[in-house]
């Protein structure tokens, strides 16, 4: 499971700027306390939840390379629909512990959230999480 997790993230995280793997590679961010959680597909948007709160949907820009860290892919900033919320998610190759949950998780997230600035960690969508069966 690690090593495909790998492979795709070194392919999106070298081809970011411009390859179109980049805009279909479908991600999950997740946090916890507050617990957030963050998709991003090119087929179905950005969509930000919260616990307790409805999700909130935004468009989906492909991602281009942090110009200080090319490990980074950053979407965004964007803006809902209705203008009335605004997004920005950066993904970092590098492994994230998530100790509520006791695994390890092969990305960090950075996620700004209406200028909140939320930490957690991120996955391919398609990757079962750490002790699951896909």
């Amino acid at each position: 499971m690690r090593p495909k997790t790998v492979v795709v993230l070194l392919v999106v995280l070298s081809s970011a700027c411009v390859s179109p793997q980049a805009a279909t590679t479908d991600l999950r961010a997740f946090g916890n306390e507050p617990f957030w959680n963050v998709t991003l597909s090119a087929s179905d948007g950005i969509v930000y939840g919260r616990l307790g709160e409805a999700d909130i949907s935004f468009p989906y820009r492909v991602p281009h390379e942090a110009a200080d860290d090319p490990t980074t892919l950053v979407f965004g900033p964007v803006m809902d629909n209705a203008a009335q919320h605004e997004i920005e998610v950066q993904i970092t190759a590098e492994e994230c512990p998530d100790t509520m949950a006791d695994a390890i998780h092969p990305m960090r997230a950075r996620v700004i959230m209406d200028g909140e600035e939320l930490l957690g960690c991120a996955r391919a969508l398609d990757e079962a999480p750490p002790g699951e069966r896909p």
